[in-house]
């Protein structure tokens, strides 16, 4: 199931992002905004892989930090890089050594004017690493205190996180924003579910039955869209509960209904999902350039073809990568 809410997460996402181009300005316009909720269930199931990982294999922080760094920094700079490069030829991202650094150097997390240079989803990449700064101090005092305590403790933090935003009217700031302590609840949430699944012998414990799931999913997605829609950039600050509950239970409800072929297709999206996300805008803007102009509906059908295709080989490059030459 892990790897299926992995690969949906990472669908819609793009599946959003590719749909703006059609900047739709009716109610169709803030409905695709639901898949870009994807972010908050991948916060979740960063924290759920990454303590899955410790708990079977314990690292040192240096040498966890040499470990991300080799799958997920890594190319993530290959592809700054070529998106840089590209921009020399085409102008589809204003070029500066100062962005291009930013990223190479990490300081874009906490510059607004380049948070989004090279493509803007890539500020979850900054995000992310942020998490990997703190990894082990969540991990340290996940084991000296019970799960209620270390679920309430960082739910706290993250209350007072958005607060401190909104009160300083930074909410519309991304650097401000999207600081990882805002997403904070969510990756313990992924902690202690990681925790339970290893006691509970790699599975999950929990029988709900499929009505109760999209109920429970409706109802959280029509709370959520409604402090999106009438409450402004606040809104869209404070409803991060009911967008993880109402997206998340849409996801699990997908999934039990087990439809072969779409399950099959995220759970193979899953596998290659990193890749999608770093190429996906740079391969978008490619193809706008060209085709753009001729119909914007051919240009998405044609730059998500490509994706999964160019994700497919540049995943295996990152895979080979990291267990033949820095033996991962």
């Amino acid at each position: 199931m892990v790897e299926f809410l992995k690969g949906f997460s990472i669908f819609t996402i793009i599946i959003y992002h590719l749909l703006q181009t059609l900047k739709m300005q009716d109610i169709s316009g803030k409905l695709i905004a639901f898949g870009g909720t994807g972010v908050h269930l991948f916060v979740l199931l960063s924290g759920f892989g990454l303590y899955l990982s410790h708990i079977n294999k314990p690292l040192p922080f240096l040498d966890f930090l040499k470990k991300r760094i080799t799958k997920v920094y890594f190319p993530y700079i290959i592809i700054v890089f070529c998106s840089a490069l590209i921009s020399i030829i085409l102008p589809i991202f204003k070029n500066s050594l100062y962005a291009f650094f930013g990223h190479v150097f990490l300081y874009k997390m906490f510059d607004e004017s380049i948070i989004g240079s090279y493509g803007y989803p890539l500020w979850f990449i900054s995000m992310i690493i942020q998490f990997y700064l703190v990894f082990t101090l969540l991990t340290i005092l996940k084991e000296k205190i019970n799960n209620k305590l270390f679920l309430a403790i960082n739910f706290f933090l993250s209350i007072i996180w958005i607060g401190f935003v909104i009160i300083i009217g930074k909410e519309s700031e991304r650097v401000w924003n999207s600081f990882f302590v805002r997403y904070l609840w969510e990756f313990s949430i992924g902690m202690v579910l990681a925790s339970e699944y290893h006691r509970n012998k790699n599975q999950f414990n929990f029988k709900i039955k499929s009505i109760y799931i999209l109920i429970i999913g409706i109802t959280n997605c029509v709370l959520y869209a409604s402090l999106a829609l009438k409450g402004g950039e606040i809104g869209k600050m404070t409803n991060d509960i009911p967008a993880l509950i109402g997206y998340s239970s849409i996801a699990i409800w997908i999934y039990s209904i087990r439809l072969k072929f779409i399950n099959s297709f995220i759970l193979f999206t899953g596998k290659i999902s990193y890749s999608m996300y770093l190429i996906h805008t740079l391969i978008q803007l490619i193809v706008l350039y060209y085709l753009g102009s001729y119909s914007i509906f051919l240009a998405i059908a044609f730059t998500l073809i490509l994706v999964y295709i160019i994700s497919i080989y540049f995943q295996k490059s990152i895979d080979f990568a990291y267990k033949n030459i820095f033996k991962f």
